[in-house]
Formats: C-alpha cells, sequence, structure tokens
C-alpha cells in the first residue's frame, strides 16, 4: 500500500474474497427482508384481506327518485374511511338474491320486487378501525333515505381483534427475521475483524489512527449496505410486482401492484435501506473493537 489510500474498502482491498461472499448474503436477507416488509406495508397484516370482506350496508327507503341513490353513493364515498360505495338499485338486489337462494322466483309474481335498493359501502384497510366504522354509520344513519344502516355489530367486536391480533403477530414474525439478520450483520463483521486483526495492527504500526480506521471502514460499511439493501428492494419490488399482476387474486391479500409506487412505500424503503446502512456501520465498529480484543 502506497501513498495515502483511501481506508474505506480496506475490506476489500484486504480479503476481497470474505468481503464478496458477506455481501452476497446480505443482499439475499435485505431482499427477502424488503420482500416481507413490502408486502406487510402493502397488506396491512390481515387489514386488506379483512376490509375485503367487512362491508356496510345502508339499506334505502322506497321509492327513490332516479339518480338519488347514485348520487348518495357518491357523497358516501368522499367519507375519509372508505374506499368504495356503490349503491344497488331493487333489482340487483333481487338478483343477487335469488344467486344466494335459488329456486324461489315465485315470491315476485304479482308482488313486484319484494326487495329495496341498498348501498355497499367498503372502508380502506387502514381505517377498519370502531372509530371509523361508527363515523360511517353515524353519518349514513342522518340521511333521509336510508331505512336502516346494517354494520354487522355482532360479529364486529371479534373482527376487531382478529384484526389486531394478526398485525401484531406479522410485525413480531418480522421483527424476528429483522433481529437475526442484525446478529448475521454482527457476526460477519466480528469474524472478518478477528481474521484481518493483524492487517490493523500492521497499519496502526505505521502511523494510522485507530479512530480513522473504524470511522472508514464504518463508512465503507454503511456505503455498502446502501447498495446492497436498494439492490435487494429493487429486486424485492420487482419480484412483488410480478406474482400481483401474474396472480391478480392476491391483490385482495396484498394490494394492487400500483401503490408500490405510492409516497407511504417509498418513504418506507427509504427508512429501510438507512436502518441497513446504521446497523452496517455498528457492525463494523463492533467487529473492529472484537478485532483489538482478540490481538490483546
Amino acid at each position: 500500500m502506497t501513498g495515502e489510500p483511501s481506508l474505506v474498502w480496506v475490506d476489500w482491498r484486504l480479503a476481497p474474497g470474505s468481503v464478496l461472499r458477506d455481501s452476497l448474503w446480505r443482499l439475499f436477507f435485505l431482499a427477502l427482508a424488503a420482500f416481507a416488509l413490502l408486502v406487510l406495508l402493502l397488506s396491512g397484516g390481515a387489514d386488506r384481506f379483512l376490509a375485503s370482506r367487512y362491508a356496510i350496508h345502508a339499506v334505502l327507503r322506497t321509492p327513490l327518485a332516479a339518480g338519488e341513490g347514485e348520487g348518495l353513493a357518491r357523497k358516501v364515498a368522499g367519507l375519509p374511511p372508505v374506499r368504495a360505495a356503490v349503491y344497488k338499485d331493487p333489482e340487483a338486489s333481487w338478483q343477487e338474491f335469488l344467486l344466494a337462494y335459488p329456486g324461489i322466483d315465485s315470491l315476485r309474481s304479482g308482488a313486484g320486487n319484494p326487495l329495496p335498493g341498498y348501498i355497499e359501502v367498503r372502508l380502506r384497510p387502514d381505517r377498519l378501525t370502531s372509530a371509523d366504522i361508527g363515523q360511517v354509520t353515524s353519518a349514513l344513519r342522518n340521511v333521509p333515505y336510508v331505512e336502516r344502516v346494517l354494520a354487522g355489530e355482532e360479529q364486529l367486536p371479534r373482527l376487531l381483534r382478529w384484526r389486531r391480533w394478526a398485525s401484531a403477530f406479522a410485525w413480531g414474525v418480522f421483527g424476528s427475521f429483522a433481529g437475526l439478520f442484525s446478529l448475521l450483520f454482527l457476526l460477519q463483521e466480528r469474524v472478518r475483524g478477528i481474521s484481518l486483526a493483524g492487517e490493523f495492527v500492521f497499519l496502526a504500526e505505521r502511523g494510522v489512527p485507530a479512530a480513522r480506521m473504524a470511522a472508514a471502514r464504518a463508512a465503507g460499511a454503511a456505503l455498502s449496505a446502501i447498495l446492497l439493501a436498494s439492490a435487494g428492494a429493487v429486486l424485492s419490488a420487482a419480484a412483488l410486482r410480478y406474482l400481483l399482476l401474474r396472480y391478480p387474486a392476491l391483490e385482495q391479500l396484498v394490494g394492487p401492484p400500483a401503490e408500490l409506487l405510492s409516497p407511504r412505500i417509498a418513504a418506507a424503503v427509504a427508512g429501510f435501506i438507512l436502518c441497513a446502512a446504521f446497523l452496517a456501520a455498528v457492525s463494523s465498529l463492533i467487529g473492529l473493537r472484537a478485532a483489538r480484543a482478540g490481538r490483546k
């Protein structure tokens, strides 16, 4: 080593094979972690699935003037917790009833359509809470056209309880995986630091300050983690987008692929990359400290 070479990539010069092997493992686990994080953020744990199964039904009075049902549905769709609100006229209600209970067409003969129209309201996955449900149902009950609001009050506490448990379990599993991944970072840096302890002593004996060595290696580890985490996030996003496009049914569990480009996901990915860089830098410092302790 001649002149004043940069110490940022000193590990690559001293042990390229070890660093390459560790980097490939890190890329693999970072891609897995990014994939799991994207799935969790899009799905909200079980939020999206439960939101796709839960609906509020506002039964309307009859008769309604033309366009009143559609107009009311548009107003309901404008409420913050609402993802979609669709008006079903009496004829659509009757056809749905026949699909659920076939063979009872005679109920309608001579008596007209016995069923009223209704509005089906679907909530946003992240707004599936008792407060938001109460906001929507209260707004609907204050509308003169609405005769009755069906919100599944009997099953609602159980639904919300399952939502909380599923979310806690999903994030708990992700947190455990993140902990194991952090341990991998630490072990890799510790093993490499011990194996290069002699090289570090050699550099120290030739006037390289210990603080400079530590800061440079930490910076190199952080920069490498940023590159690897960015690559892992891109690979995981591409794989998830392919799966969502290839299997549209997954949207009910995870979400639409278009949301992968939302500001919320972009901010989360940026945080993920910064966390990986911080973890790598700290692990590098701990590894160098272990190397020094091993030489004493």
